[in-house]
């Protein structure tokens, strides 16, 4: 072992040094050992200086007693200098010497190994596999081209499990192993690492670019803020990012069946108010003075304003009408009846109208003007609120309306403390009772969603007890665990009864009952197998639905012909539109107009999630300084990813 260079002792990459020590007893019989040892180690050092002529003649000589270790660095030095068949030529001279797998073991998986780059034959890469299974003591340099044979298979967990049992640190290679499994503590943990023991520069700039990636995939604002200040002052010379540049892109599969499992059986914040608004009902009158009688319909309590009440009877009579229309349609409908005079609740049923179509910020600006149009009413004010919080603005008057929602005077009492207490203090008491709010459904989803975030036992709820024709309680009902039932009988169970084709009440409607679905389908590997068409039907909130089938089979531009026909029929300005829209126009290729979406996005909806994909655009052409106050919040959309172009050949190279 004494001829072995501390060059190569040190280095993680040891292709240029196959188990050479495994020959040390047949050459040192040779009265010229010594000289053969000092010329292949000579010739290493050639192949690290990139002198692979050079090396080729020296490994040529050294051949002749050292044969198979020879002909791997002779092959190797061909594949680097690009003459593909001579490398092959010696590459195929171990394969076809089986003995070599014995002897030789390092070497012959490194031919298999590189005879896969050249010809992409996996078959090549199953022989790797089997030599491993069947040799229980590999060396280091064995394991480690197990390890890269296994990331050319993309089983990233099993290539780390083998690094981890390597003496060698390899601390790069197992920090993007971690951030393609998305365990980014860990990756943190080894790119701190690989940081520390890199004198290379460039090597050093890549880690850190890699790094900010990792920062922004797990959402740690604060360490990319640091690691951004770190890259600002390497600016000038700082080349990682036309190396390893930052791309937006349509990811279809950027959570996992688990993750989307997760999704649907416990609610994100958002999801918690879009099912709110799911259940909250539609208000029919703005004043306390009018009752309903049985035998005389809509009365007032005194004999003034008839003229109010003719106003309100005449809007409830259409608005029975446009109540049944599809929730694209009756949003443009009831904006229709919107003029100067209208009432607080005729705004309020249109703000719960646009939050069936994902269009929060209208859905906030209409729960404003019916909230400032009737103070008193505590329904419109906690809405207002919630609505809010759903785009992360911040209410000028916030503390005003939370005075009014803890008063004992105005309308909705109970609705108004119970939703504020879920939604905004937990901490406030409700001390108004429910009274006759106790037999409608919003009383009852209010309490399913206390219980569950309390973490009680939901399973015979009232709600999916009295309401199971609901969709959505039918869809909440049927992905709760039954209690004892294993995993095996729980999914099963799911995938027998998940609706796949009488299926019309999830593909349209409003948008939460829709989005659950998908979810549950996304959950279970369900997705390609639903029938996800209405050949009946063409509503708006199919077609959009439709639209997004479109994106995920890889049809793009079917997805943007759709898209952009709704948003001149309807106006669509939600969110959820432009951003599929976003996702059309990056699966296509169309970065620019891409950009200019986002854009737009950012300045029609003031969107946090449209300020953090500037931020990455921003952060990719360097301007650190003008990126950092884009990154205002986590980013949590489903469709639209990050990825650094070219870390896989990265991590396949190291």
């Amino acid at each position: 072992m004494l001829f072995i260079t501390d060059v190569f002792a040190n280095k993680n990459l040891i292709e240029s040094q196959p188990e050479i020590i495994f020959n040390y007893d047949k050459i040192k019989q040779k009265q010229d050992s010594f000289s053969l040892q000092f010329d292949f180690n000579k010739a290493v050092l050639m192949m690290e200086k990139e002198e692979y002529k050079k090396a080729i003649e020296i490994f040529k000589q050294t051949a002749t007693a050292i044969k198979i270790p020879s002909f791997l660095n002779i092959a190797i030095a061909y594949y680097k200098l690009g003459e593909i068949e001579n490398a092959k030529l010696y590459f195929n001279n171990i394969y076809n010497y089986k003995k070599a797998i014995y002897k030789n073991t390092f070497s012959y998986m490194s031919s298999c190994y590189y005879l896969y780059q050249i010809t992409k034959d996996t078959r090549y890469l199953d022989i790797i596999i089997d030599i491993a299974k069947k040799h229980k003591n590999l060396t280091e340099h064995s394991k480690r081209m197990l390890a890269d044979t296994l990331i050319l298979l993309k089983e990233y967990e099993k290539a780390l499990q083998i690094l981890n049992k390597m003496k060698f640190p390899l601390d790069l290679k197992k920090a993007l192993l971690h951030l393609k499994l998305k365990n980014y503590v860990q990756a943190e943990k080894y790119l701190k690492l690989a940081k520390a023991n890199s004198y290379n520069k460039n090597r050093f700039d890549k880690i850190l670019w890699i790094m900010v990636y990792r920062d922004l995939k797990a959402n740690e604002l604060e360490k990319l803020m640091d690691n951004i200040d770190v890259i600002n002052k390497r600016k000038n010379s700082f080349k990682a990012n036309l190396e390893l540049p930052l791309k937006l892109f349509f990811n279809k599969d950027k959570y996992s069946s688990k993750e989307y499992l997760e999704f649907v059986t416990s609610f994100t914040k958002k999801r918690e108010i879009d099912y709110i608004f799911y259940f909250a009902p539609f208000v029919f009158s703005d004043n306390q003075e009018i009752i309903y009688d049985i035998s005389k319909g809509f009365i007032f309590k005194s004999k003034q304003n008839i003229q109010s009440l003719e106003k309100m009877v005449e809007y409830n009579a259409k608005f029975i009408e446009i109540i049944k229309e599809d929730p694209i349609i009756r949003v443009n409908k009831l904006k229709s009846l919107i003029n100067t005079k209208s009432k607080s609740y005729v705004y309020y049923n249109l703000a719960l109208s646009y939050a069936h179509i994902y269009d929060f910020h209208n859905a906030y600006n209409y729960f404003e003007k019916a909230y400032k149009l009737n103070p008193g009413n505590k329904l419109f004010s906690v809405m207002t609120l919630i609505a809010a919080k759903r785009i992360d603005k911040k209410v000028p008057d916030i503390k005003y309306i939370k005075s009014n929602i803890k008063s004992d005077q105005g309308l909705y009492k109970y609705f108004g403390q119970a939703l504020f207490s879920l939604f905004l203090e937990p901490e406030t008491k409700v001390k108004e009772k429910p009274l006759y709010y106790e037999d409608t459904i919003f009383y009852t989803a209010i309490q399913f969603l206390k219980n569950k975030k309390d973490k009680k036992d939901i399973s015979s709820s009232v709600l999916f007890e009295e309401y199971n024709k609901d969709p959505f309680v039918y869809l909440m009902k049927l992905i709760q665990k039954r209690k004892n039932e294993s995993n095996f009988d729980y999914f099963s169970r799911l995938q027998d009864n998940v609706p796949l084709y009488i299926n019309d009440n999830f593909l349209e409607g409003p948008l939460v009952v829709t989005r659950y679905y998908i979810d549950i389908l996304k959950s279970l590997g369900l997705f390609y197998k639903a029938n996800l068409e209405l050949k009946a039907k063409s509503t708006p909130s199919f077609l959009r639905t439709e639209a997004l089938k479109e994106l995920y089979i890889g049809n793009s531009k079917k997805t943007l012909e759709i898209l952009n026909s709704l948003q001149q029929e309807y106006g669509l300005e939600d969110k959820y539109t432009m951003y599929l829209q976003v996702a059309a126009l990056l699966d296509q290729g169309r970065n620019n107009e891409a950009s200019i979406q986002i854009s737009l996005i950012k300045a029609v909806l003031n969107d946090h999630d449209a300020d953090f994909l500037t931020g990455v655009q921003l952060i990719q052409d360097l301007k650190l300084s003008s990126a950092k106050q884009y990154f205002k919040s986590k980013y949590l959309d489903s469709m639209i990813d990050i990825r650094l172009n070219g870390l896989d050949e990265f991590l396949e190279s190291l």
